[in-house]
């Protein structure tokens, strides 16, 4: 780690401390606290765009990833562009939605884009499809939970429209996605290259409180600039700035292939089993599910249905293992899994 790379350390960590403080105290007044709230917003995804930039300029394994990562903040910035003119230059309350959430959701895509294309665990097509079956498997769990609980009775009691249903929606569950991925990719990676990658996955998680805190204080018409928990936006983009610096020091490497433990096959159905619980708490109390949650079950088990396929099909295709020939060379000798196997045993015997 470079002085260059601490004292830029220090300059994020004390522009967010500032940055906390600020909006705690409301220093200034309402007017100067909505400014420093909405211009750190602002700053903050330029930051990782120019730096995720440059780290996608430099030649290693993660240039796609970190290119998308940088089109992801600064459709983001754009987003952030317009609410800082609706809020501060027209000054109106921002409307929910508005122009400023097609930044902020076009940029989504292109972050899960980044997250699948980092150079780990998930190198094969088959693994990056069953890292975001299993994510989509844990949203559409944590889904089905909130809307039984909490989203579906403040849809009904406030009664939105369907795209700011949608919309509303579309924050938390595209977090949980991105947060489940970068687990998977995390728990499928070698150990080298994480650091970069582990500053991204912290400064998504601080994305997504944000995002989860943003789209409940919507929905009770208590959200407000100036709110303390804005300062995720600005910490995640930060940090994630600061994993593309630290890239260009230690650059992603392409490990090994690391097979799946059995907790990572285990962990997205963990939260399957708390929806059938759930479920079935609420048809022997004699509750009716409403329609909604039906179809996000139907979702969900199609989801499950479909990673199971794919796992099946993975585990009948036939394997390639490399041998030596007598002159030094190798060659590929195709097996089936059941092949291997024997052959294995044979060998020990």
């Amino acid at each position: 780690m470079d002085n260059h790379f601490r004292m830029a350390v220090v300059a994020a960590g004390s522009f967010v401390v500032v940055y906390v403080v600020w909006l705690a105290t409301g220093l200034g007044g309402h007017w100067t606290t909505l400014v420093v709230d909405n211009l750190g917003q602002w700053v903050a995804p330029w930051i990782a765009t120019v730096l995720c930039a440059c780290a996608a300029r430099a030649p290693t394994p993660a240039r796609t990833s970190w290119t998308l990562l940088a089109v992801s903040s600064f459709l983001w910035g754009l987003g952030q562009g317009m609410w800082c003119y609706l809020a501060l230059v027209r000054g109106t309350a921002v409307p929910f939605p508005s122009l400023a959430d097609v930044g902020f959701l076009s940029a989504i895509p292109f972050a899960c884009g980044a997250l699948l294309a980092y150079p780990g665990g998930l190198r094969r097509a088959t693994d990056r499809v069953h890292g975001v079956l299993d994510g989509c498997i844990i949203a559409m769990s944590l889904l089905f939970a909130s809307w039984a609980t909490v989203l579906g009775p403040l849809y009904r009691n406030h009664g939105y429209g369907p795209l700011a249903q949608v919309i509303s929606l579309a924050y938390p569950m595209s977090d949980v996605i991105l947060v489940s991925l970068v687990v998977i990719l995390l728990s499928r990676s070698g150990v080298r290259g994480r650091g970069s990658l582990g500053m991204v996955m912290v400064g998504i998680v601080a994305l997504a409180v944000s995002d989860t805190a943003f789209a409940y204080l919507t929905e009770v018409h208590q959200y407000s600039g100036g709110n303390v928990l804005d300062a995720g936006w600005v910490t995640g983009y930060l940090l994630i700035g600061l994993g593309a610096w630290w890239s260009l020091g230690y650059p992603a490497v392409v490990p090994e292939v690391v097979e799946a433990s059995t907790v990572s096959r285990v962990a997205p159905y963990l939260p399957v089993l708390v929806v059938l619980a759930a479920t079935s708490v609420q048809l022997l109390r004699n509750r009716v599910i409403g329609t909604v949650s039906w179809y996000l079950a139907l979702a969900l088990a199609l989801l499950v249905l479909g990673r199971e396929g794919l796992r099946l099909g993975d585990r009948a295709r036939p394997v390639v293992h490399r041998r030596t020939t007598p002159h030094g060379t190798t060659g590929d000798d195709p097996v089936s899994h059941v092949g291997s196997e024997e052959l294995l045993a044979g060998d020990s015997r």
